[in-house]
């Protein structure tokens, strides 16, 4: 009878105290970010020149992103990788709600392969790689979630953790789903890999210098990787 009356009494102070605390982070003020800093996201990045692409208006519905930024970074020597940057404010919860598992499918594509990689060793970058085919076309698809205060993120599960960890801590929880994607030419995946991890890179680097703050580590992990060589044909 006692050890249930012990548990019982555990049970209700964890209670209150949950319920305290969730009182507590709805009860303070939201600090909202300018998004239009990521429109800054240099249009030159170490031999890319880009140009602003125009989204669709039902892209844009159905992304229902609080800001867009997407590119198309042409190389020289005619490869092309496009870049999506779509953020989500604290208000909105930072949370994308179409992420590529669904909007690819969605858009009449079929993931073909799924893999997570890292870039930089232990304390550079995790992300998720995507084969994706529709009618004949290849694309290989790069994505990762990021916060203020983490970058990385390969789930929404773990973008909701950092997300809870932010309004703990920092009282915000805005995030960005960044996703980089090339054609894949000639079935040549390690060619179209290869551009795609170079630009990884950069592109992480800008956000992170745009974005308040930034990972401990990660910078110099990334600068030791560098971009990679460029490879195959893109047009």
């Amino acid at each position: 009878m006692l050890k249930n009356n012990r548990e019982g009494v555990i049970f209700v102070v964890i209670f209150l105290l949950t319920g305290m605390v969730s009182w507590w982070m709805m009860l303070r003020p939201i600090t909202d970010y300018d998004a239009d800093r990521f429109d800054s996201l240099p249009t030159e990045l170490n031999g890319w020149q880009a140009i602003d692409l125009e989204m669709d208006e039902s892209v844009s519905e159905m992304l229902n992103a609080d800001h867009n930024v997407q590119r198309a970074y042409f190389h020289e020597h005619g490869y092309v990788v496009f870049v999506y940057i779509g953020y989500y404010g604290t208000r909105r919860g930072g949370t994308p709600e179409h992420t590529p598992d669904i909007c690819y499918p969605a858009q009449g594509w079929s993931i073909a392969d799924a893999a997570e990689r890292r870039i930089g060793g232990d304390d550079g970058l995790d992300l998720q790689e995507f084969l994706v085919e529709k009618d004949g076309e290849q694309r290989l698809v790069h994505f990762w979630y990021r916060t203020g205060h983490s970058t990385g993120i390969t789930s929404i599960f773990g973008l909701r953790v950092e997300h809870f960890w932010g309004r703990l801590t920092r009282n915000r929880a805005d995030g960005a789903l960044v996703r980089l994607s090339t054609i894949v030419r000639d079935s040549d995946v390690p060619a179209a890999r290869s551009r795609l991890l170079g630009l990884d890179v950069v592109v992480e680097a800008e956000l992170a210098r745009l974005w308040e703050g930034e990972p401990e580590g990660l910078q110099t992990a990334l600068r030791k990787t560098g971009p990679s060589e460029a490879e195959g044909d893109e047009s």
